[in-house]
């Protein structure tokens, strides 16, 4: 099983407005191998995540913000985020993990969300981080952009919607009392 499928299980097979997350700590955004940061915590990267997610959709149209809960069918919540092993073949306790967690992108205008893709590539373009863009599952495409620190967002627009997701660098695996807690809604700042 890949990092993005049990992401996708972690995250909630329910989840219709946002793409599988892939993992971040494998390569950075010229292609090379990171390693783990063992001085990150999930509470640090949890943070990060957060804080890069946030800047994103502070150049959206007034009224933007994500949620992990969906618009279209409130029985539909995403989790406050997980941790996955980097590396599929090691399963150990020891592997090292990345934190990553998925957003509903709604706003208060909703007919404005398609036009968030523009911007948000547009800014990703100004701050010279490199993006692609590629057809995921069904109807959704999806933008990628892997971050010169090692942390990764993708942008999932679709008919019904649109998400933002992110995900961090690896770091050593948490102790199990170290639960995720991700905001349930992302405002602008």
């Amino acid at each position: 099983m890949t990092n993005a499928t049990r992401r996708g299980r972690a995250l909630g097979s329910g989840s219709i407005a946002v793409a599988v997350l892939l993992s971040a700590c494998a390569t950075t955004e010229n292609g090379k191998v990171m390693e783990a940061d063992m001085n990150l915590t999930r509470a640090q990267a949890q943070a990060k995540v957060i804080e890069y997610l946030t800047e994103t959709i502070a150049v959206l149209p007034p009224g933007a913000y994500l949620t992990r809960y969906s618009e279209l069918s409130k029985k539909v919540t995403l989790s406050p985020g997980g941790v996955v092993p980097c590396n599929d073949s090691n399963l150990s306790k020891d592997t090292s993990v990345d934190y990553g967690v998925m957003y509903f992108l709604e706003s208060s205008d909703a007919a404005s969300i398609p036009s968030f893709g523009d911007t948000i590539r547009s800014l990703w373009t100004e701050r010279g981080w490199k993006f692609r863009t590629y057809d995921s599952a069904g109807d959704t495409t999806s933008t990628e952009t892997i971050l010169p620190d090692g942390y990764r967002m993708v942008f999932d627009e679709h008919p019904r919607g649109a998400g933002l997701s992110g995900s961090s660098p690896c770091f050593s695996r948490p102790e199990a009392s170290d639960h995720p807690n991700a905001p349930v809604q992302i405002d602008q700042p």
